[in-house]
């Protein structure tokens, strides 16, 4: 029981994690078929992802460092296809 303790943090990020690359999906598919997106508030989950993240001890940190730079891939991905797409009207 000590063990699923443990690992608590670190799955309820790898969660927050799979939570966070959906929405960048789907945010992405949304701007490709010309749509306006609210990003209001991606700031402090990003931020919020980003604490938790260094709060788990090192080893935890390292299994997630996968994820993490998946989803800043995804990020990255939307703010290029967002800088493509220009200002809303």
């Amino acid at each position: 029981m000590a063990a699923d303790s443990q690992h608590a943090p670190q799955d309820a990020l790898l969660s927050f994690l799979e939570d966070m690359s959906n929405t960048m999906v789907i945010v992405h598919r949304l701007i490709d078929d010309g749509r306006t997106v609210d990003l209001t508030g991606l700031d402090a989950q990003i931020g919020l992802l980003c604490a938790k993240a260094l709060d788990l001890p090192a080893e935890q940190g390292r299994f997630v460092r996968p994820a993490l730079i998946s989803l800043l891939r995804k990020v990255d991905s939307v703010s290029t296809a967002l800088a493509a797409h220009g200002p809303a009207p």
